[in-house]
Formats: structure tokens, C-alpha cells, sequence
């Protein structure tokens, strides 16, 4: 279900291979490094991104007004960030894991009541079940492994705008391991600006 509140929380190896690159640096004061994705051991899979569920808002300005709105907003920006910076994965956007769903209700839930934002605890090392089970199930409908969850996402208000805080976990559908995790955060002018920012700093440019 997703959590709108309106007036009113680092990286784990997948083999040696999917080390995270040097932290990068994220805009904004109290900001901390957050960890990159390196997308080489990724590069040419299929990586299902589950739908943004857990959305905290802090009277901020500039973000739809309905539950599905924002929803389909954040994921849109989300996913187009993973697009354009990552083009090496075949990544599953949201839209696509519904439709596939949709065609074998019997297999899992929605794509958004799977309760991934239970990945939003640093703490989590393993994937609980009953998500387990069905990151397994998409993982064999989407022809898959590694699964990206965006598992939550923070907007607070700050004198210089807005700030974005992320939740990104990438699980392992095989073993049920959390293979990467990072949180980074942005500030910008806008709500879309600064979680737009947040995530390209997960995939920073290689030259």
C-alpha cells in the first residue's frame, strides 16, 4: 500500500563481480556518499524494477495529488533514469511487469502488492518471506535473476528546495540475498528534479 504522508531512512556484494564503484557525491547538507550500482555485471540481463510503494512527503509542493498519480510519476522518472544512465541492462519497467502479471494472475500478486517496501530496513540482509517467493515467481515470468526495488522514497523540504531520499535494493530472486543497497539523496528545486538526481547518482557516467 502505498504511504503518502502530507503535513507531517551499505553495499553487500553479488560475487565479486557487482562490487559497488567509489561513493559519489550527493547534493545537499548532512548528505552522505551513497553507493553506485555497477551495471557490468548486470549488462545485458533482464532486471525487473517493482513499482515505487512507499512514498513520505513532508508538505512538500509539486507532487500529484492521488495515490496512483504519484505512483506512476515517480516510477516514470525513476525508470527513465535507469534508461538513459544504464543502458546496458535490459531493464523491466513497471508498466511491462503488470501487463506480464496480468497475464498470469494465477503465478503473484500485482507488481505493487508484493510488500517490497519491507527492503527499506538497512538491516535486512535476506529477503522475508512471503516477498521471497514471489520475487521467485517474477523472476521465472520475467526470465530473470536480479531484481531492483526502488523501496522507498523520502521528500522533505529543505531551504534550498527539496530533498529526495531513495531506498534502492537490488535482490537476488535465486537465493533470496540482498546483493546491493544504497541510499542516496538529492537536493533540487522540484520534487521530480531531486529524485531525478538521486538516481543518476546510482549509475555516475564511466569514462
Amino acid at each position: 500500500m502505498i504511504q503518502l504522508i502530507r503535513g507531517t531512512c551499505c553495499a553487500a556484494l553479488f560475487g565479486a563481480a557487482l562490487g559497488c564503484a567509489a561513493p559519489i557525491a550527493v547534493v545537499g547538507q548532512d548528505a552522505k556518499p551513497a553507493a553506485a550500482l555497477n551495471v557490468t555485471a548486470l549488462s545485458g540481463q533482464r532486471v525487473p524494477v517493482l513499482p515505487i510503494t512507499y512514498i513520505l512527503a513532508d508538505s512538500v509542493v509539486g507532487l500529484p495529488t492521488s495515490h496512483a498519480e504519484v505512483v506512476a510519476w515517480a516510477d516514470s522518472i525513476v525508470g527513465e533514469a535507469f534508461e538513459i544512465r544504464g543502458p546496458e541492462v535490459q531493464w523491466v519497467l513497471p508498466p511491462a511487469l503488470r501487463t506480464a502479471v496480468r497475464r498470469a494472475p494465477s503465478m503473484l500478486p500485482p507488481p505493487d502488492k508484493l510488500g517490497q517496501a519491507v527492503l527499506r530496513s538497512a538491516r535486512l540482509d535476506r529477503v522475508p518471506d512471503p516477498l521471497r517467493v514471489h520475487l521467485r515467481a517474477l523472476a521465472a515470468l520475467t526470465n530473470s535473476r536480479m531484481i531492483m526495488v526502488p523501496a522507498a522514497v523520502r521528500f522533505t523540504n529543505v531551504p534550498e528546495g527539496v530533498q529526495a531520499e531513495v531506498d534502492f535494493v537490488l535482490a537476488d530472486a535465486r537465493n533470496g540475498s540482498v546483493a546491493w543497497r544504497s541510499r542516496p539523496t538529492a537536493v533540487a528545486a522540484t520534487p521530480g528534479e531531486a529524485l531525478r538526481l538521486a538516481t543518476g547518482y546510482l549509475l555516475p557516467d564511466v569514462r
